[in-house]
């Protein structure tokens, strides 16, 4: 059997310009279309360091000033000064040592202005002591001294000649000798023996060599 055609119905078009929005009546003023604003959008504030909070200060109160009475002046004792023992003078040999102790002489000899065929004077150094102690109250008369040995040539010795004498204070005594009569010296070495003793019976004696050019 043959198949029956079937009918399609037409499709009604809308007719041209329904769309279209109808044109305006002559005359009048056609209002611009309105643009929408968009809402501005606010800055965002940063936010800022957040304030630390500090404890309270407390008020300290200072006390009220009491009139209180000044305090006693203290007494200050002086310094004291320490008493400086006084030394006992070099010059005095001590009393405790027995008489039986004898002098320490020694003898040391310059020929100072004395010279082969002058009458100057040589020169004599003494040191006397007592067990260590320096023997300072002696004079010239406590002193002998001798020539032992002739030298060539020489007129006259100078035993018991002391021709300057000085005490130095310390145990030291400074004497000058020279021949006797006026002789002159003479070149040579000239031996000697000095003899010293003191008011309290102490002896002592030194030999020496005086060398005479």
């Amino acid at each position: 059997m043959a198949k029956k055609a079937t009918l399609k119905k037409p499709v009604a078009k809308k007719p041209a310009g329904a769309n279209k929005k109808p044109a305006p009546a002559p005359g009048t003023k056609v209002a611009p279309p309105k643009s929408i604003a968009k809402p501005a959008s606010k800055p965002q504030a940063k936010p800022g360091p957040k304030p630390t909070a500090q404890p309270p200060v407390k008020a300290v109160s200072k006390p009220a000033p009491q009139n209180m009475p000044p305090p006693p002046p203290v007494a200050s004792a002086p310094p004291s000064v320490p008493a400086v023992a006084t030394p006992e003078p070099v010059e005095t040999v001590p009393y405790c040592l027995p008489k039986t102790v004898p002098l320490s002489v020694s003898v040391q000899t310059s020929q100072g202005m004395a010279a082969n065929g002058n009458t100057h004077p040589a020169n004599l150094l003494v040191i006397v002591t007592c067990a260590g102690w320096p023997v300072t109250e002696l004079d010239k008369n406590h002193f002998t001294l001798m020539e032992h040995f002739e030298v060539p040539g020489q007129v006259a010795p100078f035993s018991n000649s002391i021709s300057s004498f000085r005490n130095a204070g310390t145990g030291a005594y400074l004497l000058q000798t020279k021949p006797i009569n006026g002789a002159p010296w003479k070149t040579g070495h000239h031996l000697g023996q000095l003899l010293v003793s003191n008011s309290e019976d102490q002896q002592g004696q030194a030999a020496f060599k005086l060398i005479v050019r």
